[in-house]
């Protein structure tokens, strides 16, 4: 997709940064009421009236400050950006008169684009957010449940799987013990062995079926239906519903690890007990001078970051706390201190020093990037499955069993003969019906034929149906976004936006960068203006001997110091590749183009000087300065680089400024100052 944005500010001269400094400036104005300047017009163009929503909006939108109100912002600043959003309805203005809102590749990439937006927007607004909305709700509450597990079988009788789970679940719904039937029944043995416990659940931390049942259900009751998912039948008892809380948790740790004195360990807490008990603030020196975890031990046993039981701890996504001491926490208030508390670990004392209430509007990105990872897919199908069913898209399974009854299920249409045996009859059925026509069996064997994606088809149900669906899913989703503008304002916006940066840059190409080429008569007269900015860099010419072995670079210098010929030398030993030919001379070279150039000028060599050896690279330099090339003044062919981007950037301007006047002439631009200045204050 295109990425235009809405305001070239460079243009102009004004960036988002002084802008955003200017916002920041601003100060609340209790004086202006936003809901009264809504549909004042500041200015306008020609027949086009901006109104302070809109300025407001593109305001918003070009500082990404989706909630600053723009009377809060400085005069100055708001005039300066009212001025380029002038200049940018002009634009578009004129690429309107010029009918290129009617230019076949204008309305051609409008639809195309039209189409990626509003597949997105839509499914943001009827599935992704709706979903987002449902999980976080629920992450108000964490739900502890038990399971037990039946497993479907990939093979053999389906059904008898079907008959298991439904007597477990009328055992335990008419009083048989859950726990019981969990460890002797469940075909997941690991939660059997926790007569089917699992951890505590929140909105969007399990599979979907389970989480649906799970709050559906009541604290202490069975579920009263199956739960099929992921291959099995699950039966769910509810054991606790409760508000999700953020625990602040410390502790102090009495290690059991490779010590078999368990009683020696449960006196030493209740010493330290004894102690809390009486002087309670001196949980954290007792945890300094005692604990044996030496991870929270120097923070004063503090666990690094607030827990929840349905997610573990903030800096530590899912690491879950052992039960012994989950249950421990969770039954203290904020400030209390537990008694004795045993894990695999060895002895605890836990101080609940706080909670909190979980922020649902920081987890909502979160929750977001989750759910379309783990969720949006298949929610996504489901969807489009449900407006096929609303808007007339249907498959005539009929047609489709008696067309696979003549191919060869196992195989794939990389098969030249695949469709040989299918009939006459069979071609004419009509496998597909939609709004805007049906399909038949001979039109579907055409098309599998003719596209390079379909080449590799399974021939059965599977595939057939993909095939059907990858053909068809997109017509549903045009057919559901078609009326997105009159729904939602705010698309109706982004699109409008949208088809203006698409004017915007066809208007510029044809009236700024089309026009925008080098003049060497106008750059000459530029330069000749600025020449004084524009010199050449010191350069050296320099000759080096370069060499690997440190005792053979001193052992050169001595030569070189005793009257040696430095060339002679290099052309018989220096070890850069091609260099011995050139007897080591490297030419005039500047710090920018060598940085062997970076020795003399840092040593503010003379002509003649002899350095090093020096480091460089991975062996040692010596290097002769031939001579020194003062910076000078640039021609105009060496300065070119240097000043063409300001050059190109001055014409741009004057294009573009004499551009706008034309335009003001066919929209006179009037800004309402007085009405600014009631709004705006200094």
């Amino acid at each position: 997709m295109r990425n235009i944005r809405l305001f070239t500010f460079l243009l102009l001269g004004l960036s988002l940064i002084q802008l955003e400094a200017a916002a920041q400036k601003g100060k609340p104005k209790a004086s202006v009421s936003p809901a009264s300047v809504d549909n004042a017009v500041l200015a306008t163009i020609g027949k086009e009236s901006i109104t302070y929503r809109e300025l407001e909006n593109a305001f918003r939108k070009n500082m990404n400050r989706r909630t600053a109100r723009l009377a809060d912002v400085p005069k100055d600043s708001v005039m300066d950006f009212m001025r380029l959003y002038i200049n940018y309805r002009l634009k578009v203005s004129d690429a309107t008169d010029r009918k290129l809102n009617k230019d076949s590749s204008v309305t051609a990439d409008i639809a195309q684009n039209r189409r990626l937006l509003a597949e997105t927007f839509y499914s943001d607004k009827k599935i992704i957010e709706p979903a987002v909305d449902k999980i976080l709700e629920r992450r108000k509450r964490e739900i502890q449940v038990a399971i037990i597990v039946v497993a479907i079988p990939e093979k053999g009788d389906k059904d008898v799987a079907e008959r298991r789970a439904e007597n477990i679940l009328k055992l335990v719904r008419t009083g048989s013990n859950f726990e019981q039937m969990a460890r002797d029944s469940s075909d997941d043995k690991e939660t059997g062995s926790r007569n089917g416990l699992l951890p505590y659940i929140t909105g969007g931390k399990i599979i979907r079926p389970v989480e649906e049942a799970a709050y559906a259900g009541k604290a202490g009751e069975v579920y009263p239906h199956l739960i099929k998912a992921n291959g099995a039948y699950f039966i769910l008892k509810v054991l606790k519903n409760e508000p999700r809380v953020k625990v602040r948790a410390s502790h102090l740790l009495f290690s059991s690890i490779s010590k078999n004195d368990s009683l020696g360990i449960s006196k030493k807490g209740d010493s330290i007990l004894a102690i809390l008990r009486k002087q309670p603030n001196m949980f954290e020196q007792l945890v300094r001078e005692n604990s044996d975890d030496k991870t929270t031990k120097s923070n004063n046993g503090y666990m690094g970051s607030y827990y929840t039981r349905s997610g573990g701890f903030d800096a530590l996504k899912d690491q879950l706390l052992l039960p012994e001491f989950e249950n421990a926490l969770f039954a203290l208030k904020d400030g209390e201190i537990s008694g004795k508390v045993w894990t695999d670990y060895g002895l605890h004392i836990i101080r609940r020093d706080s909670s909190i209430v979980p922020n649902l509007v920081e987890e909502r990105e979160l929750v977001k990037k989750d759910y379309k990872k783990l969720f949006y897919e298949e929610e996504k199908t489901a969807h489009i499955d449900s407006l096929k069913r609303v808007l007339g898209y249907k498959l005539n399974e009929t047609s489709l069993k008696s067309f696979l009854v003549f191919v060869d299920t196992s195989k794939t249409s990389m098969d030249s003969s695949w469709d040989k045996k299918v009939t006459q009859a069979v071609r004419q059925l009509e496998i597909y019906s939609s709004p805007k026509g049906n399909m038949s069996v001979g039109t579907l064997i055409d098309t599998i034929g003719k596209r390079a994606d379909f080449r590799a088809t399974s021939l059965n149900y599977k595939g057939i149906t993909r095939v059907l669906s990858k053909l068809y899913d997109q017509k549903v989703v045009i057919d559901a976004t078609a009326g997105l503008e009159s729904q939602y304002p705010d698309f109706a916006n982004m699109m409008r936006d949208f088809q203006d940066g698409i004017l915007l840059f066809k208007v510029e190409e044809q009236e700024v960068w089309g026009k925008l080429k080098f003049d060497s008569v106008q750059a000459r007269h530029f330069f000749d203006s600025t020449k004084a900015n524009y010199r050449t860099d010191i350069k050296y010419d320099i000759t080096e001997i370069y060499v690997t072995s440190d005792s053979l670079a001193k052992a050169i210098r001595k030569r070189i110091d005793k009257g040696e010929n430095f060339e002679e030398i290099a052309s018989q030993l220096t070890e850069r590749d091609k260099m011995r030919e050139k007897k080591g001379r490297h030419g005039l070279v500047s710090v920018k183009e060598n940085k062997l150039a970076g020795y003399p000028f840092k040593m503010q060599s003379k002509v003649g000087d002899i350095l090093g050896p020096e480091n460089y690279e991975r062996g040692y330099s010596i290097i002769k300065v031939n001579d020194i090339a003062q910076p000078r003044q640039k021609t105009f062919e060496e300065a070119i680089p240097d000043f063409a981007p300001a050059f190109q950037d001055m014409v741009q301007k004057r294009l573009t400024e004499q551009w706008l006047t034309r335009i003001k002439k066919n929209f006179p631009v009037k800004i309402d100052e007085k009405k600014c200045a009631s709004i705006f204050k200094k």
